[in-house]
């Protein structure tokens, strides 16, 4: 089942990404991705992948994650069930 990673928001302060970017995450890091957003979404790119799910959101399988820099990009994570 694969995780999708999109730029829902913002501006990438390093100029690597921009709204509507999309990485479908299986099994190897994805090319493209910062490693700076990379770090922010693994954590949560994990859980999704071993079917945990975060409760306290209103779509348990998808939870926006906010880039290490504080003025950067928003980022989605989701399970898409197949």
């Amino acid at each position: 089942m694969p995780i999708v990673v999109t730029v829902k928001g913002g501006k990438c302060m390093g100029g690597h990404h921009k709204v509507g970017d999309r990485w479908e995450i299986e099994s190897v890091t994805p090319e493209g991705m910062c490693l700076g957003a990379w770090g922010a979404v693994f954590p949560y790119v994990m859980v999704l992948s071993m079917k945990g799910e975060f409760s306290w959101e209103k779509v348990p399988s998808k939870i926006p994650i906010h880039c290490p820099d504080p003025e950067g990009i928003t980022l989605e994570v989701e399970r898409i069930e197949t």
